[in-house]
């Protein structure tokens, strides 16, 4: 973020700028998707996968399934690869 390279150069008032700016934009933005809606939404995939898929070889088609029915402005895409690697994983 812009505003902790201002506070790192010793520039407050340029940072502080940047954090009003981004709390005013914020207000106008939709809500992000909690981790356990992702989780839900990951899971109904991840479930209706055909029996002996495995889930790693299909992680394109999981993710293709997944924004077709989640906006991916609403999520944290990061967040989204890493419930992935975790839903898999157990």
């Amino acid at each position: 973020m812009a505003a902790n390279q201002f506070t790192s150069a010793s520039r407050q008032d340029l940072a502080d700028k940047e954090n009003k700016e981004a709390h005013i934009l914020s207000q106008f933005l939709p809500p992000l998707l909690s981790e356990a809606e992702i989780d839900r939404q990951l899971s109904s995939i991840l479930s209706a996968l055909p029996v002996g898929t495995d889930p790693k070889k299909s992680q394109g088609q999981v993710y293709k399934q997944f924004y077709s029915k989640v906006d991916k402005s609403l999520v944290d895409t990061d967040l989204v690869r890493e419930r992935f690697q975790v839903l898999v994983n157990n």
